[in-house]
């Protein structure tokens, strides 16, 4: 083992110094909600009262702090839990879903909509639908994970990975 972590140790060292290595972990202590047309900011531990912009996160729109949004999740987790609890196929769907996707799909003037519970499962499900054993797919190598795996997933004819420009 220790053979192991003196290895282990040496890399961490070439990360380090070549300036790769993750630093520590921000921790986020408050927000300040959106007003005056600007989106919200984050107070970060450590940082004092210093407002900053969270430009990594899956709330592009901000709508998580909308006051309807957090009403509407209060009034969902009374009737039906906190939490997915499970995938659709295992733990079934429950009757907002469903009506969310019809919602969708009037919107959108389509005969049905689905929604997934995460990007991956979206992407894991849709590009293996549009590849065929006659399709040829370029990929950038910087793709995310999910487009990657999905492109293995869905064994085209060719597959070409360029590196990231």
């Amino acid at each position: 083992m220790q053979g192991l972590a003196k290895a282990l140790a040496a890399q961490l060292g070439e990360l380090s110094q070549a300036g790769l290595l993750k630093g520590a972990e921000s921790v986020l202590c408050g927000v300040i909600a959106p007003r005056g047309g600007y989106g919200p900011r984050f107070l970060i531990e450590g940082e004092g009262d210093k407002p900053f912009l969270r430009m990594n996160a899956n709330n592009y729109l901000g709508m998580s702090l909308r006051e309807e949004v957090i009403d509407a999740e209060d009034a969902a987790a009374t009737n039906y839990g906190a939490g997915p609890g499970a995938v659709r196929f295992i733990s079934g769907t429950w009757s907002p879903h469903v009506a969310l996707e019809r919602r969708l799909a009037a919107f959108h003037s389509r005969p049905s909509a689905i929604i997934f519970s995460s990007a991956y499962a979206a992407i894991m499900g849709l590009i293996p639908q549009l590849v065929s054993k006659k399709t040829a797919v370029i990929s950038d190598a910087l793709n995310h994970s999910c487009i990657i795996n999905a492109i293995s997933l869905a064994a085209p004819a060719e597959k070409r990975i360029y590196r990231h420009l």
